[in-house]
């Protein structure tokens, strides 16, 4: 299970921090006009609806150690300059217990050496320095053979999964016009269901701020489900386990608007397996979000999500979308410097960005067999589905991130 100081969130603020809560304007402050490249119009032709997979808690040397014409060593490097094999571990295997966070990124990042990795834990130095068994991650390799491969995806920030994850949908948590950054709350569940009370951390200027900050259920910023209702463009979000494990909501669970407006029964989904039911009966948005229930979202001690991503990617090539479709796998966290990673994410901001995590491109138009070499953040999904529906921007890191489009090939 996820310890609570592994997820983050960000919310509609209380009174004493910020004001306002419900819809933001269309035109939210941060929002850019719609503009169109020539790329992005051939991909409007083409592209009609995506799904975007969240998996969990992996880097990418972990999943794709060894992949052909990848950056993807199967050794890693030590401070001494010693390199060390990447030890083979099991999806089943439990949670390493080397410490992690923040610090550790730090560490590890030792100044862009990538070379700190035995510094993390005094008591077990070599922890991280692990990949998953070849036969237990066949299935994704198969999938970025077949499809397209990004190995320099980098996580937003190096601050939990929760954080990351509404970078994947507001490309920040900074809430205007504050100029601080919201973090994980002290309390389960997260989002506008947490109990009365909950707080949330906070970075200011550098300084992390335990518990100091609003209530998780947030109005200050815009989410892409903004620009899509703006642009009269649907949207859905599966999540949830339908077997009632413990498990994680979607972030889309602290936006205010979202979670407490008509958005909670019209656009979100529960559980996750839904999205199977709404393939098979065309009912799928244009935009979609699957954020993949525990024992499927690859959290260590968790080995179905293989499978899981597999029979999404299977039931939307039997369905009627496959022709004009666009699936996005993304990791939404490293989990913070436990698995060995090599590349060094280029330092933009306060909260980073954090460590590389793998990306699959699968669509009728993906290029076969291709690695892409281009620098990613979250923003660049952003990027990608705010072009091919010409939505404009949130202002946000999705304005400085370059799209996943170069991992497609449409005829102009």
């Amino acid at each position: 299970m996820r310890t609570l100081a592994r997820f983050a969130l960000t919310s509609c603020a209380g009174a004493a921090l910020l004001a306002g809560c419900g819809l933001p304007p269309s035109g939210a402050p941060g929002a850019m006009p719609p503009t169109a490249d020539s790329s992005s119009r051939a991909a409007l032709r083409a592209i009609r609806n995506v799904i975007v997979i969240v998996q969990a808690d992996r880097s990418f040397d972990n999943l794709f150690a060894g992949y052909p014409n990848a950056d993807a060593p199967t050794t890693g490097l030590t401070s001494t300059g010693k390199r060390v094999p990447l030890e083979p571990i099991s999806l089943k295997s439990r949670e390493p217990y080397c410490v992690a966070g923040p610090r550790a990124f730090r560490t590890a990042y030792a100044k862009g050496k990538m070379d700190g990795w035995n510094l993390i834990d005094a008591n077990d130095p070599l922890c991280p320095y692990t990949r998953v068994n070849r036969n237990e991650t066949q299935p994704y390799w198969g999938l970025a053979r077949r499809f397209a491969l990004a190995d320099r995806m980098f996580e937003s920030t190096y601050y939990t999964d929760f954080v990351n994850q509404l970078y994947l949908i507001a490309g920040t948590t900074k809430l205007a016009p504050q100029t601080f950054d919201v973090l994980y709350p002290n309390a389960e569940p997260w989002g506008c269901d947490a109990p009365v009370g909950t707080r949330t951390s906070l970075l200011k200027n550098g300084q992390l701020e335990p518990f100091a900050g609003p209530y998780p259920c947030f109005t200050q910023f815009p989410t892409i489900a903004n620009l899509l209702d703006d642009a009269r463009v649907s949207w859905k979000v599966y999540f949830g386990a339908k077997n009632g494990e413990p498990g994680w909501l979607s972030p889309f669970g602290a936006i205010k608007y979202v979670a407490d407006g008509p958005d909670r029964t019209r656009n979100l989904s529960y559980p996750a397996s839904n999205v199977f039911s709404d393939l098979k009966k065309d009912r799928l948005a244009a935009v979609s979000w699957v954020f993949s229930p525990p024992s499927d979202s690859d959290s260590p001690g968790n080995d179905g999500g293989p499978q899981w991503v597999n029979s999404i990617v299977t039931a939307t090539q039997h369905s009627s979308y496959w022709s004009h479709a666009a699936i996005i796998v993304v990791w939404d966290d490293a989990v913070d410097g436990k698995f060995y990673d090599n590349a060094p994410p280029a330092q933009i901001s306060e909260l980073g960005l954090g460590f590389r995590v793998p990306l699959i491109a699968i669509s009728p138009y993906a290029r076969s067999g291709y690695v892409s070499h281009t620098p990613y953040q979250f923003g660049s999904i952003l990027k990608f589905i705010e072009e091919n529906w010409s939505l404009g921007s949130l202002g946000a890191t999705d304005r400085r991130s370059r799209s996943i489009g170069d991992m497609f090939q449409f005829e102009q």
